[in-house]
């Protein structure tokens, strides 16, 4: 009895040694933390919360209604928690091992900076840091832009998950600088200023490490067409463009890498809506407009994409030529596309294959082809048109071109070539009761004179080749200051001319 009586006594006293300890131990971890956020915290920072909670035992720290603030950077949070921070990696090496880092509801703010560096860091000797599990709940994101108009970024309802985040030496270099297993983001609205004219937005979005997706994506001018038009000194596009849904698959961003990347096996394009807009009686933009090879070329990043589907969309485009006339729509429908091996970096050619309905009415197909790394620009294009009622494009030919035209377009096939400076091609045309009509300066009626002078040289589609075509070819010398789609129209238009105003024989 004596014996069981002295080992519970021992029992007993090494229990209340080990609460002795215990609560001394927490109180020490207690009083480290907080010495450490109230002496450790760098003068320019001033940080502010409620309560502080720590267990020694678990290794966690935890902060309510959190406020942190710097220079261009705000931050604040209903709650912080950091849980199982391991003691012998911090005590033997300095690093920072942690098993999860939570915020919640968290507001950041960011001034964006110009010119901003991290140099004379790159010599200190940094400890590793890592995080298991990295967990922001119902976040906010703003950042707001130098006043330019441009770069401003406000983001709601972020939910970011983050997992083996590694921050060392090595990882210092890459240009997100640190490393992870996989992550997972997702948002709800977004708002990004692409420029003082234009923005982005987004209902949704989710990103991880396999998939990705946003809903009903927007860019959009900021300005109506007639406030655009009084801000502009030169010719600039107005748009309204829509997605419905954009998805892609295996997404990489290059967070091991020391230099931008952007790669996506596939992309998925759902109804695109497509609205541009131009005022033709604002002087011309002169600037070398580049072609797209040069445009890919030319990113300051690594971007690649296998495959991009596009399905069911509308492209309309709108030119104001006179001031006192409304401009028509050139319109394309039931779009769609698929564009392979898009690159800036890589080898090969793009290649893009569109089948369109032209102003609802007649197949359209467009085969175009390029290799960005081609420095002269070359590049390919053949195209098709079948069953086109050609009244179907008088509301544009008349605003645009004082000008309708009568017939049907049976089949007609074009391709052509080109490169910086020019291009050249050929077109076959099987039409019928084919009619070019000049109209008066009003719009109002038809100029008599300058229809029948055009007539003469104009054949109906009768004086064909044996195999019912009309042959015509060509060559365009390329306007620089003005774009590929621009280069586009007058390939076509110059091959319509030839075809029906030539002898029509094939060379």
């Amino acid at each position: 009895m004596a014996q069981s009586r002295r080992l519970q006594k021992v029992l007993f006293l090494g229990l209340c040694l080990l609460v002795v300890v215990g609560v001394i131990a927490q109180l020490f971890f207690t009083s480290k933390v907080k010495d450490f956020l109230e002496k450790q915290t760098p003068k320019d920072i001033t940080l502010n919360y409620r309560n502080l909670g720590t267990n020694v035992f678990l290794g966690s720290i935890s902060l309510e209604d959190l406020k942190l603030s710097s220079e261009g950077f705000e931050l604040e949070s209903k709650g912080i928690k950091i849980s199982g921070l391991h003691f012998i990696p911090l005590l033997k090496n300095g690093d920072i091992v942690i098993s999860e880092v939570s915020l919640e509801k968290p507001f950041i703010a960011l001034e964006e900076k110009k010119n901003s560096s991290s140099e004379g860091s790159n010599n200190q000797s940094l400890k590793r840091i890592f995080f298991e599990k990295c967990h922001i709940e119902n976040g906010q994101l703003q950042i707001l832009s130098q006043g330019n108009g441009s770069g401003g970024l406000r983001i709601e309802n972020i939910d970011l998950l983050l997992r083996e985040v590694t921050y060392n030496e090595q990882t210092r270099a890459h240009v997100i600088p640190f490393s992870l297993k996989d992550y997972s983001l997702s948002t709800k609205k977004g708002y990004y200023d692409l420029s003082a004219l234009e923005y982005i937005k987004w209902e949704d979005l989710h990103i991880d490490t396999s998939i990705g997706h946003i809903n009903k994506l927007a860019i959009q001018s900021k300005y109506t067409k007639e406030e655009l038009s009084k801000k502009l000194t030169v010719e600039h596009d107005h748009y309204d463009i829509v997605f419905d849904s954009i998805g892609f698959a295996e997404p990489d961003f290059g967070l091991d890498s020391q230099s931008p990347k952007l790669h996506f096996s596939k992309m998925h394009i759902e109804g695109p809506d497509i609205g541009v807009y131009r005022d033709k009686l604002l002087p011309d933009d002169t600037t070398h407009k580049k072609l797209y090879n040069q445009t890919l070329r030319d990113l300051d990043f690594d971007l690649k994409i296998d495959s991009i589907a596009v399905f069911n969309g509308k492209v309309s485009y709108q030119e104001r030529v006179a001031a006192d006339v409304k401009p028509e729509r050139l319109i394309f429908t039931e779009v769609h596309s698929q564009i392979l091996n898009t690159h800036s970096r890589g080898s090969g050619l793009v290649e893009v294959a569109i089948d369109a309905k032209l102003m609802g009415d007649g197949p359209l197909t467009l085969n175009w082809s390029f290799d960005p790394m081609k420095p002269n620009n070359e590049f390919m294009v053949k195209g098709s048109l079948a069953q086109f009622d050609s009244s179907k494009i008088n509301p544009f030919l008349r605003t645009n071109m004082k000008a309708e035209v009568i017939g049907s377009i049976h089949q007609m096939y074009f391709t052509f070539s080109g490169h910086e400076f020019g291009s050249k091609g050929d077109m076959k045309m099987k039409y019928d009761d084919f009619e070019f009509l000049v109209l008066k300066n009003n719009r109002l009626g038809v100029n008599k004179l300058l229809t029948a002078v055009v007539g003469i040289f104009t054949n109906d589609g009768n004086q064909t080749e044996e195999d019912g075509f009309r042959y015509g070819s060509y060559e365009v010398e390329r306007d620089r200051e003005k774009s590929f789609f621009n280069l586009l129209w007058l390939n076509v238009k110059e091959g319509l001319i030839k075809t029906v105003s030539g002898n029509g024989k094939k060379e």
